[in-house]
């Protein structure tokens, strides 16, 4: 009986210390690694000076083009948008811009029905930071709002994280971080061109607005602390219906919302309702460095 307790308490140790090198080696290829992910190319800004932060879904993403900007003005710009995003997204990205020391004049923030959506997070991100779980509070804090269940197995367990999204960072994953495997999430500076013609999915605006939303209050209370030059602004859509009343109550809740949603009227721009298509993303840029003097 005394041998088989110890043959057990072996398997044990030498499970907790390959759990406790792997996620060691795993955590260190994310945070040493050229950047694959947009979340390790934000980190891989630290000490940079930019003019011009973008912020929001992928209606930021696919919508605002740095490149036209810097043409155009002179000015650098980074689109930090990120796939189905929400409010509470860009809050902590906002808040990672002064952790990473990331310098810059201006933030413009993209608004629109998320404003309802309080206890949503952007799947796409919540995978990217989880390798920094514990490399600060903003993005601990933020793993802890979306995914509660698991979050102190995520920051406590040696390897719990890794083994539980091996279809995002797995092996396969690490591997193309250790041989330097280029992938295209920073390209353009974070701006990814849609191309197509429009396709009406008959997207419908929610019929009412939410009283608050928490983090939309946090955003703002973090710029006036902190004396940071924040614009929020809504991209463009197009609703063959021309029902734009929801942006109208979205004024009331932002009185210095800039409203952008029926900016570009013409189908040729986009690629469905809610997405602008590269030339609409290019036309829409314009459209930014005309009207908010960039």
């Amino acid at each position: 009986m005394r041998t088989f307790v110890k043959y057990i308490l072996k398997i044990v140790l030498m499970l907790t210390v390959s759990a406790f090198a792997l996620d060691f080696f795993y955590t260190t290829i994310f945070e040493k690694s050229v950047p694959r992910t947009k979340f390790q190319n934000l980190r891989a800004l630290k000490n940079q000076s930019i003019d011009y932060v973008f912020l929001g879904s992928s209606r930021v993403e696919n919508g605002i083009s740095p490149e036209v900007i810097k043409n155009k003005t002179g000015k650098k710009a980074v689109n930090l948008g990120f796939q189905a995003s929400k409010l509470s997204d860009v809050y902590m990205i906002f808040q990672l811009l002064d952790f990473y020391n990331i310098k810059f004049k201006t933030v413009f923030i993209q608004v629109d029905y998320i404003f309802n959506i309080e206890n949503g997070c952007s799947n796409v991100l919540s995978y990217e930071i989880l390798p920094f779980i514990n490399e600060n509070l903003i993005v601990s804090n933020h793993c802890l709002f979306n995914d509660s269940d698991n979050y102190w197995f995520n920051k406590n367990i040696p390897f719990y994280r890794y083994s539980r999204t091996s279809q995002k960072l797995g092996v396969r994953e690490v591997l193309s971080n250790v041989i330097k495997k280029k992938s295209n999430s920073f390209e353009n500076n974070g701006y990814a061109p849609l191309y197509g013609h429009f396709t009406n999915d008959k997207f419908a605006w929610p019929n009412t607005i939410a009283l608050k939303n928490k983090f939309y209050d946090s955003i703002v209370n973090y710029k006036i602390k902190n004396h940071k030059e924040v614009v929020f602004f809504t991209a463009p859509y197009r609703n063959l219906n021309n029902d734009f009343s929801f942006v109208h109550k979205l004024e009331t809740k932002i009185p210095a919302l800039n409203d952008f949603s029926n900016e570009l009227p013409h189908n040729r721009y986009f690629q469905n309702n809610n997405h602008l298509n590269h030339d609409g993303a290019v036309a829409f840029t314009n459209v930014l460095i005309q009207k908010l003097k960039l």
